[in-house]
């Protein structure tokens, strides 16, 4: 009465693979590849080959940051409970960051100290979360494996986004070339971060679904 499988069908273990990636992973993987992708082009970019909108750039991450919010209530500062009143921020800043790159230079300014005021704010409240929690760093590390692996994935992460928001804010203290390679960093943070989130969430699936 429902699915009728053909022959071989179940057997079959291509047909039957499926992507078990989390919403919150695939978040982190398009993070990943956004700072990464940004970070290589900004090589060409520093030598004139490419053009570049700093303000498109910023309203895109200020998209992706709200996808997340809206979705799963993470916000630069830590996670909160979904509820309307953290769906209409997300919706405001998607909106701002789509205002970003559909018009560059309408909101350069203050596109730019958005963007940095989160990531060097939002990473250094997510720190102190990851050490002042009983239930994160300090726990983790007690743990050999994968939790370890966490904990420094998240380190990486949270110290980059504070180094990366200070370049935001304050954009001559570093070269094209350098923050590049910091941008490139703070993308293998993110990919790095999604694999143990990954693992974390088949090992600890009590964890992982919270």
């Amino acid at each position: 009465m429902g699915h009728s499988s053909q022959p071989g069908e179940e057997s079959d273990p291509v047909a039957r693979a499926e992507p078990d990636l989390s919403l919150e992973v695939v978040i982190l993987l398009v993070f990943g590849v956004f700072m990464s992708l940004f970070g290589l082009l900004l090589f060409r970019i520093h030598a004139g080959e490419l053009p570049y909108a700093p303000d498109s750039t910023y309203g895109l991450f200020l998209v992706i940051v709200s996808f997340q919010v809206i979705t799963m209530g993470k916000t630069p500062f830590g996670d909160l409970r979904r509820s309307w009143a953290v769906i209409l921020l997300g919706v405001c800043t998607a909106v701002v960051g789509m205002a970003a790159c559909f018009v560059p230079g309408l909101l350069a300014g203050p596109v730019r100290i958005l963007v940095g005021t989160l990531l060097f704010a939002g990473g250094i409240a997510l720190l102190a979360q990851l050490f002042l929690s009983e239930d994160k760093a300090r726990l983790w590390l007690k743990v050999s494996g994968i939790l370890r692996h966490l904990t420094i994935a998240c380190i990486i992460v949270y110290v980059m986004s504070i180094i990366l928001g200070l370049v935001t804010l304050l954009p001559g203290i570093t070269t094209d070339p350098q923050t590049a390679v910091l941008l490139i960093i703070y993308g293998i943070g993110f990919f790095y971060l999604a694999w143990c989130i990954q693992k974390v969430g088949r090992l600890y699936p009590q964890e992982g679904s919270a």
